[in-house]
Parts: C-alpha cells; sequence; structure tokens
C-alpha cells in the first residue's frame, strides 16, 4: 500500500480516536465541571503558546520537512539535522521566554477587566512553551523520517486521555484549581517526552550534535528558509487562536466567550481531520519530489489530496450538520450561541481542505517565499477582519473572520500555482462531489424533523449515509476513498504507480 495512503489512514484513524476524546472533554467534561471563565482561561493560555512557540521554533519545523533529503544519512547521525534543529529551538525558547517575560504585565492587563485569573496563572506559559517548541521540533523530525502516526498518536490520543483522567479527578474534588492548571501543562510536557522516547526507542534519536553539516550553500538556504517560513508557520496557528484571544480582549466577560467560542470552533474543525492526517506524510514526499523536479508526481498528490480530502470533509460536515442539536444538548445551555459559529467554521475548514496541499506545495518549492507573504497576507486578513467583525458582530464576528481569511488565501495560493506551474486541483469528478453534497443538503433539508434530537441525529445521519456515501463511490469522486473502503488494509500504489487522471 502506498505510503501515503497508509499512513493517511492510521492518521485518520487515531485522529477520530482523539476527536472523540477530545469531545468528551471539550463537550462533555470541561464545560460542566469548569466555570467559563476557568474554561477560558485553558484556551486562552494554550492559544498564547501556540502563537508563541510558531516563532519560538524560528522555522526548525519547516526547515526539516524540506530540507532533511539533503541530511539524510543514518549512518551520519543525518549530518546532524536534529542536533542543528533543537540548538536554534533553545534559541528560539529563549527569545520567547524573554517576550512573555517582557510583555506578562501587558497581556495580565489586557485580560485583568475580565478576570483577575490569568494573573496567577501566567507563570505556566513557561514549561507549556518550552514543551511546546521542543514537541514541534520532534514531530518534524518524526515526520521526515516518514514516522507519522507516532507524534498523531502522543498528540490526538495520548493527550486527550491524560486530560480526561486529570478533568475527572478535578471534579472529585483532589485538587485546586491551581493545581489543575499545572498539571493540565503537565499533560502537554508528557507528550514532548512520549514522543523523544519513541524515537530513542525505535532508535532514531541520532541528534548527531558534532557531525558535519552538509556544503555551504544547502546551510545558506537553510537559513533563509527559515526565516521566511517563520510567517507561514504563525500564519496557519492564527486560525482558532488569534480569534480567541481577541475575544477575549475586545468583549466584557472575554474569557466565557473564549470558552463557548473555544467549543464551537472544536465541534467545527472536526472537518479538517483528514487534511492534517493527509499532510503529516505528504509534505516529506513533496520536499522529495521537488528536489528530483518530479512534476507528475506532484500534480497527482495535489489533485488526489483536494478530492480525498473533500469527499471525507463533506462527509464529517454532512454528519456534523446532522447532529447540531444533539450535540447542543450537551452542554450547558449558554454554549448553544455558537450554533451558527459550527456551520461557518466547518465550511470554512472545507473550502480550505477542498483545495489540496496547495500551501505545502509553495512551502516545500523554491518559491517559499511566496508562501511566507501569503501566510503574512492570512495573519493581517484575519487579524483586520477580526478587529473589525468582532467590535460589529460580537461572538460571530470571529467565525466569519476565519471563513473570510481562509478563501481570501486560498484563491491567491490556487492563481499562484495554476499560472506558475500549471497545476490544478479540480476535475469533473469534483463537480460531482459538490452535486453529491448539494443533493444531500437538499434531502436534509425537507426531512421532517423528529421529535428528540437523538432520534433526529440517527435519522439525519443514516440519510447522509445512504444518499451520499453511495453517489461518491458510484461515480469515484475519489478513487483513494474507493480503494479506503474496497481494501482498507490491501495494497494501493497511490500516488506513484497509479495512471494520471483526466482534467
Amino acid at each position: 500500500m502506498g505510503i501515503v495512503l497508509r499512513q493517511s489512514a492510521w492518521n485518520s484513524a487515531l485522529s477520530y480516536v482523539g476527536v472523540a476524546l477530545g469531545f468528551v472533554n471539550m463537550v462533555v467534561l470541561f464545560p460542566h465541571v469548569l466555570s467559563a471563565d476557568e474554561f477560558g482561561l485553558t484556551r486562552v493560555l494554550v492559544s498564547i503558546t501556540v502563537m508563541v512557540a510558531q516563532v519560538a521554533q524560528l522555522g526548525m519545523e519547516s526547515a526539516l520537512l524540506r530540507f532533511f533529503p539533503y541530511f539524510r544519512d543514518p549512518a551520519q547521525a543525518h549530518r546532524g539535522a536534529l542536533g542543528l534543529a533543537l540548538k536554534v529551538a533553545t534559541i528560539g525558547i529563549v527569545l520567547g521566554g524573554s517576550f512573555l517575560l517582557l510583555f506578562r504585565g501587558n497581556m495580565v492587563q489586557w485580560f485583568s477587566d475580565r478576570s483577575g485569573i490569568l494573573a496567577g496563572a501566567y507563570d505556566a506559559l513557561f514549561p507549556l512553551l518550552i514543551s511546546e517548541v521542543y514537541f514541534i521540533v520532534l514531530r518534524a523530525y518524526a515526520r521526515s523520517l516518514r514516522e507519522s502516526v507516532a507524534p498523531v498518536f502522543v498528540r490526538e490520543v495520548l493527550l486527550r486521555i491524560l486530560q480526561l483522567v486529570l478533568i475527572l479527578a478535578y471534579a472529585l474534588g483532589t485538587f485546586t484549581f491551581d493545581a489543575f492548571i499545572w498539571l493540565y501543562v503537565g499533560t502537554f510536557v508528557v507528550v514532548a517526552l512520549a514522543l523523544f522516547v519513541h524515537l530513542l526507542r525505535m532508535g532514531h534519536w541520532l541528534p548527531g550534535f558534532e557531525r558535519p553539516l552538509p556544503r555551504r550553500s544547502v546551510r545558506r538556504s537553510l537559513v533563509s528558509y527559515s526565516a521566511y517560513t517563520i510567517a507561514a508557520g504563525m500564519a496557519v496557528m492564527v486560525m482558532g487562536n488569534l480569534d480567541q484571544l481577541m475575544l477575549g480582549v475586545m468583549l466584557k466577560d472575554g474569557l466565557k466567550y473564549v470558552a463557548y467560542y473555544a467549543v464551537a470552533y472544536y465541534i467545527g474543525s472536526v472537518i479538517s481531520i483528514p487534511a492534517r492526517a493527509v499532510g503529516q506524510i505528504a509534505f516529506p514526499l513533496l520536499a522529495d519530489a521537488w528536489r528530483r523536479r518530479d512534476m507528475t508526481t506532484i500534480d497527482r498528490l495535489y489533485k488526489r489530496s483536494a478530492s480525498g480530502q473533500f469527499v471525507v470533509g463533506a462527509l464529517t460536515y454532512l454528519l456534523v450538520i446532522s447532529g447540531l442539536g444533539a450535540f447542543l444538548q450537551l452542554l450547558p445551555p449558554e454554549y448553544a450561541m455558537g450554533r451558527h459559529v459550527i456551520l461557518i467554521v466547518g465550511a470554512a475548514q472545507l473550502f480550505n481542505m477542498s483545495l489540496g496541499l496547495n500551501g505545502g506545495i509553495i512551502n516545500m518549492s523554491r518559491h517559499f517565499r511566496f508562501d511566507a507573504l501569503t501566510g503574512i497576507l492570512l495573519l493581517c486578513v484575519n487579524a483586520t477582519a477580526n478587529f473589525l467583525l468582532i467590535k460589529s458582530q460580537g461572538f460571530m464576528g470571529a467565525a466569519w473572520a476565519t471563513l473570510g481569511s481562509l478563501v481570501v488565501v486560498n484563491l491567491v495560493r490556487l492563481g499562484f500555482l495554476k499560472r506558475r506551474f500549471g497545476l490544478w486541483p479540480f476535475d469533473r469528478r469534483m463537480g460531482i462531489g459538490l452535486t453529491a453534497m448539494a443533493v444531500t443538503l437538499v434531502v436534509l433539508w425537507f426531512l421532517p424533523g423528529l421529535p428528540g434530537p437523538w432520534y433526529d441525529l440517527f435519522l439525519r445521519g443514516t440519510v447522509v449515509l445512504v444518499v451520499f456515501v453511495p453517489l461518491v463511490l458510484v461515480f469515484r469522486v475519489s478513487p483513494d476513498v474507493n480503494a479506503m473502503v474496497r481494501r482498507p488494509f490491501g495494497r494501493s500504489s497511490w500516488p506513484v504507480d497509479d495512471p494520471p487522471r483526466s482534467t
């Protein structure tokens, strides 16, 4: 079976297990056990850390993925690639920690009018930052070795299990909320250590601090690439983080709205799981293909990632729509205001993943500077849209800002790849897929509702499976999805040996 299809299948399966665990945590337990302010605080801490860490890793994640083919040499500890990345990441941690110290007063003040609990938990940001930066580097190293399953397992499954145990223990009154925050941070530390132990056990822990680096031209390219991709990496993490921070700062009782939005965003972002699963393994393959100037493989990856991600994403979106009433019934009543946020964020994620690996193709090419520019564009559009729309529409404005910024940036990337390389992700099968989704939505629209939300979920979910799934399978909207349904663990030749698709 092709490495992308095989590892994507495992990554998707693990991601969906993680989603199920995360659903229990984010929808069932956290909103009921914690107050909205306390829950919002956990999300603000994570959002601050994720955004600072993306800068603090100094572009090492993308640099490892793109340049590892030039370092790969197990006998020479891969020419010190991991050691170099860890050294740079350590410098970034010092810089990121200094930033958090320098702006401590400002950050606390921004939230102090709404709630004073951030001041007491601010120190937890530092171990959270350290663990996040090192995890990013180790994950990129593992992906470069085409070991993408372990990072997904520890992040999507192990982390959620640890947090599930933690919130249950807190619900039983085992410790105080202050202790809960530090233990919550500890779950991220454990995950980073778990990935380190996995690499050590598999014989992949080869830091090679003293090994000779590749030739000077490669080192210069690596430094230049890392500098540019900081912006691109930062932009990726803006989605779901910057909007939460701006809600917390701009709205009265901001931490409560962060909690409401975080739950809605989480449910809506379930749509993006297939894209994350494919990207975990496909990006290193793109780097290899660009090194060989193999445009046939790149074109095939582009098309088939778009069709496969659309089919699975559309199915997930339709199921989320079908179960919206049931999902919201599990939450405290005030969380119901996130209903439309779920729909908008889900639509944004579906549009984003339906365009395939456009960002990865640009990022792994010699035109990575353009990807950095689109990353800056995404950051600027999202920040501006959040500022204007949160002021005018409040809570809902953040969701519209997410949709608008993703549409703008993806259209720019789509046009660039078409104009520069003649790459286009769509063919007639995508049109068939959109038609199948539209037909399913029409059927759901005219379907009478049942009195109970869970009965309604069962009815509508069954209709989605009966209408949408046969249509996309019969018309082979995604050959890879058909292959996974027909032989989930059998042989597949994607993406190298399969004949090109007609457009």
